[in-house]
């Protein structure tokens, strides 16, 4: 967008979220029901359509948007504080499904950020000539706006670096099918790269107590640092996996229920494990989802106060933000070694400009490759490690008993 957030409605939105996390205790959350569904879990996702209607009609709405703006801040923060939908589904052990309540506080963190910035944007949001929407054209363009992660189709990410489509866009029916395809592949994979994760934590397969993937238990030093390593990459994969086959659920429901075209839902990811710079894997390969908050919250505000260095490090630190603010949803606490991860990414993104401004090359080929991977996933247990100890490594995302990797063990175990 062509607009920054005032550096004071910045500042707000770290001091809300610092609120959060220093004076509310997340442990008398209620349980997701069908009243708290209607009453605590609706309300936030409703009004931010509602800011989502008012900045596609144009700019005379801003004083409607403002009005609204501390409202939906309210009953977004109620949401996150009052609502606990693991307790739901295994009251006995609510860490089963941590997951889910990282995942629903990563939701309402995304409906305070973009409500921030279609609050303030000057840019209308729009796919077509808006003098031409119907009433009903425009519900209907605010659903999307509301539901479209990265703003496929949308002026604000034209020069998103969006990869090429690897499915058949035509017929509707091959999309699916290979879309179908791609998320039992990725599942299974995923199920396969966790249970792995669990095999070689310090606790039994299906504990959903946190750990630490620096085992002191081991007693080579060398051997423990590659265990490190093995853990840090086996999760960082499992990020990728799981990011892959819900963008693979969502693309089946959008273009199988929702009847739309296929080529609204181009690939999550381009091959990210080919990256040859940071910069190439942060802005290329990598999931572009957060990428509206991070240039509306993160770039563009602290490019004015410390130029390229403050637009780049701005974008890793919201990431990082973000990343903690969704540990702290779990309820076990967060770890700002995850905010030092995005820190560090951030400053070797500020290393290849530099190189390249001094050597006229950019980084790239197969040393990049390895640059890029000793970042990655050299600093990758500054992720790992929160991720492990919040509880999110043990839970459970298919039952136990039908897993993939359970029952391919299983069968390894019979033919021995």
């Amino acid at each position: 967008m062509d607009a920054h957030l005032p550096s004071s409605t910045l500042a707000s939105c770290f001091m809300f979220f610092r609120l959060c996390y220093e004076s509310f205790d997340l442990s008398h959350r209620a349980p997701l029901t069908f009243s708290t569904f209607f009453t605590v879990f609706l309300p936030p996702v409703v009004l931010y359509y509602v800011t989502n209607v008012l900045a596609i009609v144009g700019p005379r709405t801003f004083v409607h948007r403002l009005a609204l703006l501390p409202v939906t801040l309210f009953v977004t923060f109620r949401t996150i504080m009052s609502l606990n939908i693991a307790s739901g589904f295994f009251p006995s052990e609510p860490g089963k499904l941590a997951h889910l309540n990282q995942t629903l506080v990563l939701a309402m963190f995304t409906v305070i950020t973009r409500t921030l910035f279609r609050t303030f944007a000057s840019q209308i949001p729009q796919r077509r000539d808006a003098n031409t929407l119907t009433f009903k054209q425009i519900l209907l363009e605010a659903a999307d706006l509301t539901f479209n992660l990265r703003g496929i189709g949308w002026n604000f990410s034209a020069s998103m670096k969006v990869p090429r489509y690897t499915r058949s866009l035509a017929p509707r029916s091959a999309f699916l099918r290979q879309t179908a395809q791609s998320l039992v592949a990725h599942l299974v994979v995923f199920d396969i790269l966790h249970y792995i994760c669990q095999l070689l934590s310090p606790g039994p397969v299906g504990s959903t107590a946190s750990f630490s993937i620096f085992d002191m238990t081991i007693p080579n030093p060398l051997t423990r640092q590659l265990h490190v390593l093995v853990m840090s990459s086996l999760g960082g994969l499992c990020i990728y996996g799981a990011i892959q086959f819900g963008h693979d659920a969502c693309s089946l429901i959008g273009v199988g229920l929702c009847h739309q075209s296929p080529s609204e839902w181009p690939p999550i990811f381009k091959f990210p494990w080919l990256s040859t710079s940071l910069a190439d894997f942060w802005a290329v390969r990598w999931h572009q989802i957060f990428r509206q908050e991070f240039i509306a919250i993160g770039v563009k505000p602290l490019s004015l106060i410390a130029g390229r260095v403050g637009a780049v490090l701005g974008a890793f630190l919201l990431s990082g933000i973000l990343h903690y603010v969704c540990l702290w949803g779990t309820g076990n606490g967060a770890d700002a070694r995850v905010i030092l991860y995005f820190a560090i990414m951030g400053v070797g993104v500020l290393l290849e400009e530099m190189w390249r401004r001094l050597s006229s090359r950019r980084v790239g080929g197969w040393v990049g490759w390895v640059w890029t991977a000793v970042w990655v996933v050299g600093f990758g247990p500054l992720m790992i490690d929160p991720l492990c100890q919040s509880g999110v490594m043990g839970s459970v995302f298919i039952p136990h008993n039908v897993r993939p990797a359970v029952l391919l063990h299983r069968l390894i175990i019979k033919r021995r």
